[in-house]
């Protein structure tokens, strides 16, 4: 049956080839492993050494090529150089290199095949160079000397993203101050922060400093920060003298520099806030602000004024604390004699014990600054030969003499017009021709408020200059004064000069010594210019505030022939005076002040000669 067997193998051929057929079946994707490692380590911010690479397989294990994987960053903000690649002939597939991002830690990148799960890949990122050190603790701590701050001081190693940097060696070390470091040496630890075991600062009071060095030797880099601290003084123990010992003043008169104290700790820094009492001597006169507080920034305390008193040569100040008992200190001043003499005599009631007051202040004042004697002269003349209201004078005078009242003059007045007192000599030695005797009358409706304004002495002391001389004997027997009624009237005595000059410091340039070019006659010609010297007592106008007696009104007065002590001069700045700034207005014009007056000399003998009538 040949037909049936040829049929039987065409069968068999047929199953053969459908089984041929069924060897070349398309690759499905089944399986994706990594080529090499999944886990990684390597620094944020940079390109692992080794790039992460897949390799897909089909259902017979045989690598398939072309096949489209995408990679994805999971973890992190870092970043593939090929997202998106296709497989080679091997089926592998490479990210191209994995950046790490910029925050240390875990980091996740996978692989994705569609139809197969994620292969994952992680890496270990960590931080980057030493960038930054910054502080951990607390900056500008204060505490007492010789003490430790509060927080030991902690810094934090940072790279340049921000995240801690582990085990870098630090040095902490004092850069300011005499304090120290215990625990100097230390390491960052898992949070980046190494602590110094403590900072003791040092001795001295005010801003200290602590500076920590953190080295990164891998990287080759080196950092520091600075901590700062304030030392505040320690307990007030002791008092000081700083100023004002051992001065030599006058009667009557502050000293020229204020004593002062300061108060210390046991180092030697000055304590503020404590209570500080200046209490003067027995016949020692008298202080202005005797109650104290030390000045916080330094410890200081000084006395608003220690005026001398009338009597004992040698007088004694005592600054004293309730805060430190026994811990006084004393203050000496030595009182310089005068051999000068005023004799004021009131004519008429002077009831107010302020007024008389203020006219022996102002003689004390005088007499402090005119310190020779002057010749006696011997005076003989009728009542009223002077003014109406003066007496006989029949006397041999040392050396000056003024007859004083308070009366009606022209009613009261403002700060601009009316005469609030005038004065003048009325006779004068012929040898020296100097006063020896003269008058001064004040307004009686002006002297309250006078004394209510604080004005009176400043008033008093005025006019008993002119008296003396200052502005009234400038051309009697000298040449004194150029200029008079011009534009610009001068002073030309040479001890005036030199001490315009030494108070000028180049800031004035016209002819020194500038006198007074404006106001009516008892003004003008007879005051230093209110202009240029503002606020010192012998212009035309009393200020609101202070009117110091300056050493250029002492210096014309050893013009005109006084023997006088420059020391007892006030403090006056005359540049101060010009710039002063808002300008001060002048609380009261000295109106018609110098009274031109009958002008006799007399001699030893009391011999006359009339000089002005």
């Amino acid at each position: 049956m040949p037909t049936r067997s040829y049929c039987a193998r065409a069968v068999h051929v047929f199953l053969a080839a459908a089984l041929l057929a069924c060897g070349d079946d398309p690759q499905v994707p089944t399986a994706a492993a990594p080529v090499e490692a999944t886990t990684f380590t390597g620094r944020v911010n940079a390109v692992l050494q080794q790039a992460p690479s897949v390799r897909i397989t089909d259902q017979r294990g045989k690598n398939i090529k072309g096949l489209l994987v995408r990679w994805r960053v999971t973890g992190g903000n870092g970043r593939v150089s090929s997202d998106s690649v296709r497989t080679d002939a091997g089926g592998v597939a490479s990210s191209g290199g994995w950046v790490l991002g910029t925050t240390a830690g875990t980091q996740t990148l996978e692989a994705r095949v569609d139809g197969l799960s994620p292969t994952v890949f992680t890496a270990t990122a960590l931080p980057g160079a030493l960038a930054t050190v910054a502080l951990a603790t607390v900056d500008n701590q204060v505490a007492t000397v010789n003490t430790d701050v509060p927080a030991a001081p902690a810094v934090r190693a940072e790279d340049q993203f921000g995240n801690v940097i582990p085990g870098l060696p630090v040095t902490f070390a004092v850069t300011l101050g005499n304090g120290s470091v215990t625990g100097a040496n230390q390491t960052t630890n898992a949070q980046g922060v190494a602590t110094a075991g403590g900072w003791r600062l040092g001795t001295q009071a005010g801003a200290q400093r602590l500076r920590a060095t953190v080295v990164d030797a891998l990287n080759g880099f080196t950092t520091s920060v600075d901590a700062s601290a304030v030392a505040q003084p320690g307990p007030a123990v002791d008092l000081i003298k700083i100023a004002g010992d051992n001065q030599v003043g006058s009667f009557g008169n502050a000293v020229p520099v204020p004593p002062g104290v300061r108060v210390v700790d046991i180092f030697g820094n000055g304590v503020g806030n404590v209570p500080v009492t200046f209490t003067p001597g027995p016949a020692s006169g008298t202080v202005a602000s005797a109650q104290q507080t030390s000045d916080p920034a330094n410890g200081t305390a000084f006395v608003g004024a220690w005026i001398l008193g009338p009597t004992e040569p040698r007088q004694t100040l005592v600054a004293s604390s309730s805060a430190l008992p026994g811990r006084a200190v004393s203050f000496t001043a030595t009182v310089s004699t005068s051999q000068f003499d005023i004799d004021v005599r009131f004519i008429g009631t002077v009831n107010n014990p302020v007024v008389r007051q203020a006219f022996l202040t102002a003689a004390a004042k005088w007499r402090t600054i005119i310190v020779g004697n002057l010749q006696d002269t011997r005076v003989v003349e009728g009542a009223g030969e002077c003014a109406s209201w003066i007496p006989a004078v029949n006397e041999v005078i040392n050396d000056v003499v003024i007859y004083a009242r308070v009366a009606p003059i022209d009613g009261a007045g403002d700060s601009t017009g009316n005469i609030l007192g005038q004065a003048g000599p009325c006779a004068v030695n012929t040898r020296t021709w100097l006063t020896t005797y003269g008058l001064m009358e004040f307004d009686e409706f002006d002297l309250n408020a006078l004394v209510a304004e604080g004005l009176l002495t400043d008033v008093i002391v005025h006019e008993m200059g002119h008296v003396l001389g200052i502005g009234t004997l400038w051309d009697v027997q000298r040449t004194l004064l150029v200029g008079e009624g011009g534009n610009d009237p001068y002073f030309q005595g040479a001890g005036a000069r030199t001490q315009f000059t030494r108070l000028n410091r180049a800031v004035y340039s016209g002819t020194p010594v500038p006198v007074e070019n404006s106001g009516g006659i008892g003004t003008r010609d007879s005051h230093w210019r209110e202009s240029i010297l503002r606020n010192e007592l012998m212009t035309g106008f009393l200020n609101r505030s202070s009117n110091p007696l300056s050493a250029l009104s002492v210096g014309s007065l050893q013009d005109l022939g006084y023997t006088v002590n420059l020391a007892a001069a006030e403090g006056f700045s005359f540049a101060a005076a010009l710039y002063r700034f808002p300008v001060e207005q002048s609380s009261r014009r000295l109106h018609n002040d110098v009274k031109r007056l009958p002008l006799k000399g007399f001699d030893e003998r009391g011999r006359v000669t009339r000089l002005r009538q």
